[in-house]
């Protein structure tokens, strides 16, 4: 189930459990004061509150909308719940190979909701001294195929203009009922005429971690990998 059909379930279901209850009040106000609802004087006012009821229904329904965006907005659990297995909001470190054949290690912010996605990106060199950024906002995310394709803008301090890029992953996860926690694919600058092989892991859930550490555990990941992800 797509998390923006999940999401409008559960609004559905409290409006539908709150209007039911609302219902239920008015039966009791049948069987206690049967003559309210049934003298001929009071048909006007009996027509009047089934409209006053059914927009009392909207209105509950926009006021658990508003609730339940605002708490998915601003809360990463529920967050997470809601997007379940296509969750990849969170900092992902990992490397590729250049053109060159030399390593670049890359740390990549996911930011999701429902909307979409955006990945912010930012490679380093074998020094560690920063090599290039990149960002991407048209993302196509296959939960059930276990696929993410995007297009990228790169911008580095060593080409006097910016490029776009594409870049195709495949998830590695337990089952598909779960969120990956490894991407495995490729990326191309399409300026350049190779693709450059990469891999990279969640280390978070948030967007914000310390730039020292985001490098120590990419450099980690190199060196458990690296012989996997040659450019030969």
């Amino acid at each position: 189930m797509k998390p923006i059909i999940r999401f409008n379930s559960i609004v559905i279901s409290l409006t539908t459990i709150v209007v039911f209850c609302i219902w239920l009040i008015i039966s009791k106000l049948l069987l206690t004061h049967p003559d309210w609802f049934k003298t001929s004087d009071n048909n006007l006012y009996n027509f009047l509150g089934v409209i006053l009821t059914a927009f009392m229904s909207i209105g509950v329904y926009r006021i658990f909308l508003n609730l339940c965006t605002y708490l998915v907005d601003n809360s990463l659990f529920i967050r997470k719940m809601v997007f379940k297995s296509s969750f990849l909001e969170g900092t992902w470190v990992g490397f590729y190979i250049g053109v060159s054949g030399n390593v670049r290690y890359l740390i990549e912010t996911f930011e999701q909701n429902f909307d979409g996605v955006i990945i912010r990106g930012k490679s380093f060199n074998e020094l560690q001294n920063f090599h290039s950024t990149w960002i991407a906002d048209n993302v196509n995310i296959d939960v059930n195929r276990g696929k993410i394709s995007y297009h990228y803008k790169v911008e580095s301090p060593n080409e006097t203009s910016d490029h776009n890029g594409i870049a195709f992953f495949n998830f590695e996860r337990k089952t598909k009922k779960v969120a990956p926690h490894e991407l495995i694919g490729f990326s191309a600058d399409l300026h350049l005429s190779k693709k450059c092989k990469a891999v990279e892991i969640k280390v978070s859930d948030e967007t914000t971690i310390k730039l020292e550490i985001a490098l120590q555990k990419a450099k980690e990941l190199y060196e458990t990998k690296n012989t996997h992800f040659s450019n030969t």
